[in-house]
């Protein structure tokens, strides 16, 4: 008897499944229902979004009176979900698509405000990957701009654990014993039943995304997106259950061709075209043969180091900083034609050379940087100096260095620009090394630094890049960056309020199974949080914690035994309201940076800028903080 009910009041359990029937029992459904249904997912994006539309505005409005009786049960859901099929004069087939969507309406926000590393995302392989599966927790992607890659890139960055969906029974078992408090399932339906048949619907915080997958023979004739689309899945729409900038769709999907443009760079064929047209070097862009054991196979020692260099160049990332330059790019050059304005900069196949050279130097910081570090992964393998020898690690981001600094200098633009561009980037690269400086410093005397120090440590290793990518942006468009606005202060703010929400976000979520937070405690780097924590506590408190990092540092044990210090370390900070003190300072950084930009003159190239402000620093992740017990 308790297994049936379980069943009666679980999700439904065959969704999106063409070929697969689904016969409903007479007391369930009215007779005409009692046929034979083919359960479909909507085959149209705007009849998908139709439908969820209708879902929502259903939900919105239950938001004062709480969730109705009616609905609670599987048959009564099914009810309110054949009502807005019916509205949209939709097929009686996608009523169990709409449940499914219903029941994500109800748990999005609960869900995405769940603290860090205790929600879940399932994924799927991309529908026209032809890669095999390498590792079984991982979804396999198509390309550098894969629309799956994307979410993944957005999920793990908001605090999400990302697992692909072939696990999802097992990760359900992990909502079960409390190791997650909410999971978005994005799966075939054959996945979803065996995995959300174990939950009573509006029992636990889950929402899905069901898809039904193609002919093999159909998707590899597809490019990424209309693979994505045929299958059902919409990337804006996964990205806003995420709660990405702000929890909603619109940002991010207007301007999600542009980061798949910016991602599609950085394919090899992107790379070797760009090798051959600025002179990067012989094999820059090719791919690495390897030998039968994974191994780099004989080469041209003369190639070797441009192989590496243009390999790990694509080798994964959010292509965050080519983005930026491109759309502070592309939205002036709209400002410029709709004031009807003559424009003096460059040609937009110029400015996407010039994006990816900010790249380079963003991959070349990241070599020196995990050297510095002691860091053991980047992009899910291994770092390069792991890989290849620290020797061999350096020389590779000597190279991307100068490779930068060769691509700008054979731009199509005029002299002015190219220097100009050269000042921006050079003076990024120095400023950059300077705050990089001062945290192994600090780390080497071991003198503590105070909060306001650490916050301009965190403004010279997070913003000048940013602030390059923005400047040159505008450069590019034939302005000069001062003319547009205070770029410098305004990516001083986001770059210092990105930074130091991180920090708090790391202290969210199980720390059982989040061990980043041990890093700053274990590896003695300076984090705003530590300088508040000693600056706040009394004599007692701080003995206790320099205490707790001496002896750390002599058992080195800050892989298999830091839950101890770390939960001794938290209880100290909340002692100090470390947690409340830093919240406000991302408030405050939040808002100097949105005045830096208030009086910009030109609309499109504001918009742009409000818009990286939600996704880097964004509001809704603050006020969370600000009203949660101890700021996480």
């Amino acid at each position: 008897m308790k297994k049936r009910r379980l069943q009666e009041f679980s999700m439904p359990s065959t969704l999106g499944q063409p070929k697969k029937e689904f016969r409903s029992k007479p007391h369930e459904l009215t007779p005409s229902e009692t046929d034979v249904i083919s359960e479909q997912v909507p085959y149209s994006k705007d009849l998908r979004e139709r439908l969820r539309a209708l879902s929502s505005d259903m939900v919105a409005s239950w938001s004062c009176e709480g969730l109705p009786a009616e609905v609670k049960s599987r048959d009564g859901l099914r009810r309110a979900a054949r009502n807005l099929v019916e509205r949209a004069q939709a097929d009686i087939s996608f009523v169990g698509w709409t449940m499914v969507t219903i029941l994500s309406e109800v748990w999005r926000y609960q869900i995405a405000s769940t603290a860090a590393g205790q929600r879940l995302l399932l994924l799927p392989d991309c529908p026209i990957a032809k890669q095999p599966v390498i590792e079984e927790s991982c979804p396999v992607v198509c390309s550098p701009s894969c629309g799956i890659g994307t979410i993944w890139s957005a999920a793990h960055d908001s605090g999400w654990v990302v697992e692909s969906s072939r696990g999802a029974v097992a990760a359900i078992g992990g909502l079960l014993t409390g190791q997650y408090q909410g999971i978005l399932g994005v799966a075939e339906l054959h996945d979803l039943e065996k995995a959300f048949g174990m939950l009573p619907a509006f029992a636990f915080p889950v929402a899905a995304v069901p898809f039904h997958s193609k002919d093999d023979s159909l998707a590899q004739t597809l490019t990424c997106n209309e693979g994505l689309l045929d299958a059902g899945i919409d990337v804006e729409w996964v990205l806003s259950l995420l709660g990405v900038a702000g929890g909603t769709s619109g940002p991010v999907g207007d301007y999600l061709p542009l980061l798949r443009e910016a991602s599609e760079l950085f394919s090899f064929e992107s790379i070797s075209e760009l090798a051959q047209r600025y002179s990067l070097g012989d094999g820059f862009g090719s791919v690495m043969q390897l030998d039968g054991k994974n191994k780099p196979a004989a080469s041209k020692s003369l190639d070797v180091t441009a192989r590496l260099a243009g390999e790990f160049l694509g080798r994964g990332g959010k292509f965050l900083r080519p983005f930026v330059t491109l759309a502070a790019y592309d939205a002036l050059c709209d400002d410029f034609h709709e004031a009807d304005k003559h424009s003096n900069g460059v040609s937009r196949d110029t400015a996407r050379a010039a994006a990816v050279s900010i790249e380079i130097f963003h991959k070349a910081s990241l070599v020196h940087d995990d050297i510095e570090d002691g860091d053991i992964a980047r992009y899910g393998k291994p770092t390069v100096h792991l890989e290849h020898g620290i020797p061999a690690a350096i020389n590779i981001g000597d190279y991307l260095v100068g490779a930068g600094y060769r691509l700008i200098a054979g731009l199509d633009s005029s002299p002015s620009v190219r220097s100009d561009l050269l000042t921006i980037l050079s003076d990024a690269h120095v400023r950059l090394s300077r705050g990089q400086g001062a945290e192994l410093w600090w780390r080497e005397v071991d003198d503590d630094v105070t909060s306001a120090e650490c916050l301009e440590i965190y403004g010279l290793k997070t913003s000048p890049a940013f602030e390059a990518a923005v400047a040159m942006g505008i450069r590019l468009a034939g302005l000069q960056p001062s003319d547009a606005l205070s770029v410098s202060q305004y990516a001083l703010h986001v770059g210092t309020g990105f930074q130091v929400l991180n920090d708090l976000k790391d202290w969210q979520g199980d720390l059982e199974n989040d061990r980043r937070v041990a890093g700053d405690i274990l590896g003695g780097r300076p984090t705003v949080m530590w300088a508040l924590a000693i600056e706040n506590l009394n004599e007692v408190g701080q003995l206790e914690l320099l205490k707790l990092r001496k002896a750390c540092f002599v058992e080195e044990s800050s892989v298999h035994n830091s839950c101890s210090p770390v939960h001794t370390a938290r209880r100290l900070y909340e002692q100090a309201g470390v947690f409340k003190k830093a919240a406000q300072i991302v408030e405050f950084e939040r808002q100097l940076a949105a005045d830096a930009i208030k009086d910009c003159k030109y609309s499109r190239l504001r918009e742009v800028l409000e818009f990286l402000l939600d996704l880097a620093v964004p509001q809704q992740a603050i006020d969370d903080l600000m009203t949660t017990k101890s700021g996480v």
